[in-house]
């Protein structure tokens, strides 16, 4: 079983030694390996690591970014200097260098690539769209939209300002718990009135004797 997508363009392009994808000779198949070799290691990880974040795959660490970066641009530097006596990657016409290094390109052109990064690979950015150029690559990839600002800037542009969210005022002061009241207090029973103190030498009042009815005449009668 033939599994990874390299190992599988390497089968391919093998077997099928007319198209030239293997180069034309048993040189050219090693300059292709070699090439080959180079985009997955020296190129495509430390392009990843810079990549990944703006796309969300993980999230962002400066430190790792900008080590990447310095390692894209080497990686760029060798293949731009490459290309100053050369169309291709190996030989005269298309091979799989070609191809694998292409693609490994797509989303750094698309994202990060900024005019500012690519004016420094000016061979490199003709045998870009040299590739971009050709039918078979633009039935897989598409129109590519070069990168027209620095992702990071944009980045910043676009995250809008965050807004400081007012500090709630110890939580309206713990929102001013109600004091209890106070329970009602209990009304004083009513004092019993003293009786009236009976003044010295002061006789008791003295009962109303009864009004004895006048007896009647017995001459009237």
């Amino acid at each position: 079983c033939i599994f990874s997508s390299t190992a599988i363009a390497r089968y391919i392009s093998r077997i099928c030694r007319s198209v030239g994808l293997y180069g034309q000779n048993i040189l050219d198949g090693g300059m292709i390996d070699s090439w080959i070799e180079f985009c997955t290691n020296d190129l495509e990880v430390p392009l990843c690591t810079w990549i990944f974040p703006i796309k969300g795959i993980f999230g962002d660490n400066p430190e790792a970014t900008a080590c990447a970066k310095e390692d894209v641009k080497r990686a760029l530097t060798v293949l731009d200097n490459h290309l100053l006596h050369s169309t291709y990657m190996v030989g005269h016409t298309m091979t799989l260098a070609d191809i694998s290094v292409c693609c490994a390109l797509i989303d750094g052109m698309k994202l990060v690539f900024d005019p500012e990064f690519r004016k420094g690979f000016v061979n490199l950015m003709r045998w870009f769209d040299l590739c971009m150029a050709q039918s078979e690559f633009k039935s897989i990839l598409g129109e590519v939209k070069l990168c027209s600002a620095s992702a990071s800037s944009s980045k910043k542009q676009a995250a809008p300002n965050k807004k400081v969210a007012p500090k709630k005022e110890a939580a309206a002061k713990k929102e001013a718990a109600p004091k209890k009241e106070a329970a009602p207090k209990k009304e004083a029973a009513p004092k019993k009135q003293a009786a009236p103190k009976k003044q010295k030498g002061q006789a008791p009042p003295k009962a109303d004797k009864p009004t004895e009815k006048p007896a009647e005449d017995p001459e009237r009668a």
